[in-house]
């Protein structure tokens, strides 16, 4: 049985603990395959896995030069067709500048013969091979040999980073069910290491340091996998992990030195960092014709858009991200090219020059994880943006993501938290935004004819959110697009000359215009009619029996269709669905659909609404039932019989 509904964060400062759970389980070495192992083809507690990680270990150390040394192993079982897939090793690592490197390389599949020993085959040289991903980072890749059904894959391999800032942190689950992990630490001499735990109640966890040489032992066993599911925000946040982070050190003549323990400690840190707050101090040659520009402009918020619409227009993000500038906002300006940080860091500077009231805002993005203000650990964030204050009003502008307008908040920071950097007004603060929404206006005028079929046209209004995000899936994958937003309501059922409106012009919706055609579905005498098109809930998205993540909208929603059908004078109605209104008893999604015939004209409306954007796992049968009864509500069809 999968277990996560409450999780336990356990924090700890300089590695100093008393043993939680005595349990301590002894792995097998390396290459030594247990008869349990063998004989395994069920993961007791997580019997939809395709593959099971038999063993997740690693040891991190210094050697004389304090570079960080890390040995990992890791052992699976391939337990249906599907977990072949597994055999496909990647590890990535920070390849600029010699970072980090990988070494000591060494892979194996076994499989077992009934009546005969067991089948080894080693991974050769030319099946491992270096792949980089982008300027930072490269990935090595392992082909392992011959993975079938009952195949147990191990493989280990050592991680060598400049320094211990590199130290990454340790999850206990993963997409695939876990039968033991473990992970070790020794801290190198006269340094201090802050650790937070976060875990279920539900599952114990074995934590001990061993007194003369300071290494610190973590251990879990029997994790259940962590799968996708519809809604999900990022999954680090329901993963059982141990995050680590340095805290401090001790000078050459005694004393300790804290390191980034406060938020007022990473302010002063980040601000005098030449990659962070020192890049807010450039000075950048703009010109005077962007001077002359600026001066221009009467009006705080309209300079604000100017500068921010510039700067996104003109300067193309080269897919790297983190939270300090990679090459200066000097050169980013000269170049029009940098990373994510680059242009923002950039864009504050250019608000703040321009006298604008603009600090730096660490963000971390819901697929990266939620942030704990408990805490202030540099490594939840993922990016930084501009937080602007005009009079009573508050901007946050990304001219590195996907594009937003500046009056609203980039869809993929709802509902987080984020840190201001600054010494006066800095602090936590929540991103929530209860006015702008993902709003849609469906307008339907089609005519049946005698067989059944259905031939009309549609018009859908996208406003705020929705504009957003059907401009980007548009812009991604127009075949995609298509199967997603219009086809996927009934089988057979077709679009033509869709036409867009206003792609250009924020402050108004994005139409969508286009026609559509519905084959017949007939029973004899009797013909059914569809009408929930194009209402954004073609099924119920909420099918599984259990839920371990919130379910995360982003932003709040609403959907209205009207439709008018004209039906041939033929056919008269046989069944008509009653008017009806649901309503969840917090009042967070409400639902209704109103019906009525005048003379050969079949009037439809449906609304659907939320006044919430998140629901908690333990809030899943709520909303799982509400959407199952909704789906089917609007998915009753319209019973005609001919004359």
């Amino acid at each position: 049985m999968h277990l996560y509904f409450k999780r336990l964060v356990c924090s700890c400062i300089c590695l100093a603990i008393t043993e939680l759970c005595a349990a301590q389980t002894t792995l097998p070495a390396f290459g030594e395959i247990t008869a349990e192992e063998q004989s395994l083809t069920e993961c007791s507690f997580d019997k939809e896995a395709d593959a099971v990680v038999l063993l997740d270990e690693a040891s991190a150390d210094h050697n004389d030069q304090y570079n960080l040394i890390v040995n990992r192993r890791k052992r699976l079982k391939v337990l249906k067709p599907k977990g072949n897939r597994h055999g496909d090793i990647s590890i990535s690592y920070l390849s600029k500048d010699d970072i980090e490197y990988i070494s000591d390389i060494e892979a194996y599949t076994w499989n077992f013969r009934s009546g005969s020993g067991p089948e080894i085959k080693k991974v050769t040289p030319s099946a491992i091979y270096r792949q980089k991903v982008n300027d930072r980072v490269s990935v090595v890749r392992i082909a392992m040999p011959d993975v079938q059904v009952g195949s147990i894959i191990e493989y280990k391999y050592i991680t060598t980073s400049k320094s211990y800032a590199y130290l990454d942190d340790w999850y206990f689950q993963t997409e695939l069910p876990v039968i033991h992990s473990r992970f070790s630490l020794v801290v190198m001499p006269n340094y201090e290491f802050a650790y937070r735990v976060y875990k279920t109640e539900l599952l114990p966890i074995s934590i001990k340091q061993e007194k003369n040489s300071g290494r610190i032992y973590f251990g879990m066993d029997s994790i259940a996998g962590l799968r996708d599911e519809p809604f999900m925000d990022a999954e680090k946040d329901y993963l059982q992990h141990v995050e680590f982070q340095l805290s401090g050190y001790q000078g050459t003549f005694g004393g300790t030195t804290k390191y980034m323990t406060t938020w007022a400690e990473l302010t002063r840190e980040l601000m005098s960092n030449p990659g962070f707050g020192v890049q807010l101090n450039k000075n950048i040659a703009v010109g005077d014709e962007w001077t002359n520009r600026l001066k221009a402009i009467p009006s705080p918020y309209e300079k604000m858009s100017y500068i921010y619409n510039f700067v996104y227009k003109n300067y193309t993000w080269n897919g790297l991200g983190g939270i300090a500038s990679s090459s200066g906002v000097k050169d980013t300006w000269e170049k029009r090219k940098g990373s994510s940080s680059d242009i923002n860091l950039m864009l504050i500077n250019l608000l703040q020059e321009a006298k604008l009231e603009a600090y730096p805002l660490l963000v971390s993005e819901r697929g990266h994880g939620k942030v704990n203000p408990e805490y202030p650990f540099v490594d939840q964030f993922n990016k930084v943006l501009a937080y602007v204050l005009i009079g009573d009003q508050k901007y946050v502008l990304d001219a590195a993501g996907a594009w937003t307008p500046p009056f609203m908040i980039p869809f993929s920071v709802i509902n987080t938290k984020a840190f201001i950097v600054n010494r006066k007004k800095g602090g936590i603060i929540a991103l929530t935004e209860n006015d702008k929404k993902d709003r849609n206006f469906v307008n339907i005028f089609a005519t049946v004819d005698e067989s059944g079929q259905m031939k009309g046209s549609a018009t859908i209004e996208s406003y705020e959110y929705a504009r957003l995000n059907r401009l980007r899936a548009w812009q991604r994958d127009k075949d995609r697009f298509k199967e997603n937003f219009y086809t996927s309501y009934q089988a057979g059922l077709t679009i033509d000359s869709l036409h867009w409106k206003n792609m250009d012009n924020d402050s108004l919706p994005a139409v969508q215009e286009f026609g559509f055609s519905i084959p017949p579905t007939a029973s004899g005498d009797y013909k059914l009619i569809n009408l929930n098109l194009f209402s954004g809930i073609a099924k119920n998205p909420f099918i599984s029996n259990i839920r371990f993540t919130n379910i995360d909208y982003g932003c709040l929603q609403s959907y209205t269709i009207v439709e008018n059908i004209e039906l041939p004078a033929s056919l008269k109605v046989e069944n008509l669905p009653r008017n009806v209104r649901m309503i969840m008893p917090d009042t967070s999604i409400t639902m209704s659909r109103q019906l009525q015939v005048n003379s050969n004209i079949l009037q439809v409306k449906y609304t659907i609404t939320t006044t919430r954007s998140v629901f908690t796992a333990d809030e899943y049968e709520y909303v799982k039932d509400f959407y199952k009864k909704m789906s089917e509500i609007m998915n009753e069809q319209v019973v005609l019989k001919k004359m």
